[in-house]
């Protein structure tokens, strides 16, 4: 099968040789932001008009993870219990199988009032529970492409999900979930202008940020040019809502381990990003609405890909 291809990405045609190799990019590092103590000021009265029995502002300690929900937790009590510090629940919730899962482990859980979980994480998203965790490793983005036992799909192909723009945190979840469903060696995003991995993310990822490899660079489009120079070179795919080659024909024949782009919520992908890719695709549509939401895209791309 041939593959037009389209954007930035290498030249015209749908050859496979080995592409031109220039010096690859520097090192691109995930950086931990330094924990900081927010300044607390204590007022000399209360504000005029203020209400002091309304919930205090939600929030997690600097450097604390929230992991929020059951089934969040329970994949985090399968994955990597000695990274929770607190197990949070809340009083008269049974939890009988999760409780059972933590003994097994040697996490002891904590019995708390609904307030406080509120407090923690906001209205809604413990939904009884709650795990205060040391966060997931942020993968240097070098490192997860050069790593070889990565995941693989069913294909034997290596994928990686890079978000552009994506900044709804429960969209990121979304999309992290469907990378680990499918078998995806990683998820990677800007740090600036995007979702950060909030509660609501992990919550919304049913537990995959406990297991899929998470990387964040300054530059994503530096972050895919480096890609494209390696050792062993990833195939750039971005997608497009119009004029990319059909998914579903692309899917036939992929053409080896490919860093899969989706844009953001509103605009797509960024005029950049899209030109450093191999190929454009697009997905077929049998109604009239004009797009899909970014972690619907996702879910579509990953299950034809795989």
């Amino acid at each position: 099968m041939s593959h037009s291809k389209r954007g930035g990405g290498g030249g015209g045609g749908g050859s496979r040789g080995p592409r031109a190799r220039g010096k690859p990019a520097g090192r691109i590092e995930a950086k931990r932001p330094e924990a900081k103590r927010p300044e607390v000021r204590a007022s000399k009265s209360p504000a005029r008009g203020r209400d002091d029995s309304a919930p205090r502002r939600p929030g997690l300690a600097p450097g604390q993870h929230g992991v929020p929900g059951e089934r969040a937790v329970v994949e985090l009590l399968r994955a990597a219990p000695r990274r929770i510090h607190r197990l949070l629940i809340e009083a008269e919730r049974p939890f009988e199988a999760l409780r059972a899962l933590a003994a097994s482990v040697e996490v002891h859980p904590e019995v708390v009032d609904r307030e406080t979980l509120e407090a923690l994480v906001g209205p809604g998203l413990a939904r009884g529970v709650l795990a205060i965790a040391e966060a997931p490793r942020r993968w240097i983005f070098e490192d997860l492409i050069e790593r070889t036992d990565a995941p693989r799909t069913r294909r034997g192909h290596r994928v990686i999900v890079a978000l552009d723009g994506v900044v709804d945190p429960h969209n990121l979840g979304a999309v992290i979930r469907s990378v680990e469903f499918f078998g995806g060696a990683g998820v990677v995003w800007a740090r600036d202008r995007s979702a950060p991995l909030s509660p609501a993310a992990v919550r919304s990822s049913a537990g995959a940020t406990e297991r899929v490899r998470l990387s964040q660079v300054t530059n994503l489009g530096r972050a895919l040019e480096h890609a494209k120079q390696a050792e062993t070179p990833w195939w750039v795919i971005g997608t497009v809502v119009d004029d990319g080659q059909a998914l579903h024909e692309f899917a036939l024949d992929p053409p080896g381990d490919m860093i899969l782009v989706l844009g953001s919520e509103q605009s797509g992908m960024r005029r950049l990003t899209r030109e450093r890719c191999d190929f454009l695709v697009t997905i077929d549509r049998g109604g009239a609405l004009g797009s899909l939401n970014v972690s619907a895209a996702g879910a579509v791309a990953m299950a034809l890909l795989s």
